[in-house]
């Protein structure tokens, strides 16, 4: 395996190698840590731009398979890994992670200490990175990466359809980047997204890639479709609305990307486990309420807004998307 450095913006190099030859790549440098799920990370649209590192030391052992993948290929810039299994095991697998990073050009990358990549990223933040056969300084990475922050937004996707009689609300989905479990989710809860815009109960802005939430024409655009009528936003979506509205939003240190992300609703009631992907968080004041908190540090994990707007971080549970909508008034 050919040798392969992953340097940061600030200058810290880490060494590793190359498991499908691709070599050079920027982005992002972000981290998830899930024990599994590597699939659905690696194919999800609003991992567009990303380098990602996984704390879980042992990734691809399990393989691939078309069942679980977000979206029909690979939306990753790369991914890092401690080690990489070369050979998988599982009743379901109808291939490798390589060989599904390999058709995209996507960069994979093992035998690295993720370790210290991750206590690096917790101290400091997240940041520009580039992979390549040699270690850069860190203006040159700065200036390779800039030009790969991208502004595409892919709505690949298509909306599931609602099995219950009498759905709980009717929905106009604006697809940033959504996943397919996104649209499953809704389905299961009583969403129906199906329909035409103009019989939509409320509008509801998925999640996205990050660096959706600082371009402006992607908040232009939320304000034309939501028009006045309620809207709720997911992931980064989230804190678009909230833009859109006129809220405050900050860049976070570096974020939520994975399982286990405990929540507390502030009405009351019991806290519940999350999944969640954003770098961003919506800053309660004025008339933006914090509706749902992190349990860990506080930080504000949903909203809602005058102008029946609403956003959180997460595809909430049956009582909690309740909570939401009731308070966009649906």
């Amino acid at each position: 395996m050919k040798r392969l450095f992953l340097t940061l913006e600030d200058g810290s190099v880490f060494a590793g190698c190359s498991v499908n030859g691709a070599l050079e790549t920027a982005g992002l440098l972000s981290f998830y840590t899930g024990v599994v799920g590597y699939q659905e990370v690696v194919t999800s649209p609003a991992n567009l731009g990303k380098i990602v590192v996984f704390t879980y030391p042992l990734i691809g052992n399990y393989g691939v398979n078309s069942e679980d993948a977000e979206s029909a290929s690979v939306k990753v810039r790369a991914i890092v890994t401690k080690e990489y299994s070369r050979c998988y095991s599982n009743f379901r697998a109808t291939g490798s992670l390589a060989d599904c990073m390999g058709e995209s050009d996507a960069a994979l990358g093992t035998s690295f200490d993720t370790r210290a990549i991750l206590v690096h990223l917790r101290e400091h933040g997240e940041m520009l990175a580039v992979l390549s056969a040699e270690p850069l300084d860190g203006s040159r990475v700065r200036e390779l990466a800039e030009k790969s922050v991208g502004s595409e937004y892919l709505a690949e996707n298509q909306p599931v359809a609602c099995a219950q009689a009498r759905p709980r609300a009717k929905a106009f989905v604006l697809d940033l980047g959504a996943s397919r479990s996104f649209y499953k989710s809704l389905a299961e809860l009583g969403v129906d997204a199906c329909g035409p815009a103009e019989k939509a109960d409320v509008v509801i802005v998925s999640d996205a890639p990050y660096y959706s939430v600082e371009d402006p024409a992607i908040v232009d655009r939320v304000k034309a479709v939501v028009n006045g009528r309620p809207v709720l936003g997911f992931g980064h979506g989230a804190s678009i609305v909230a833009k859109a509205a006129g809220a405050s939003v900050k860049r976070v240190k570096f974020g939520d990307h994975g399982v286990n992300v405990p929540v507390r609703a502030l009405g009351g009631g019991r806290n519940e486990i999350t999944v969640q992907n954003h770098n961003y968080e919506v800053i309660p004041g004025g008339d933006v309420e914090a509706i749902f908190t992190n349990v860990h540090d506080g930080s504000c994990e949903g909203f809602r807004s005058a102008g029946h707007v609403a956003g959180a971080n997460f595809v909430p549970n049956e009582k909690w998307l309740e909570i939401l909508l009731t308070s966009v008034g649906v």
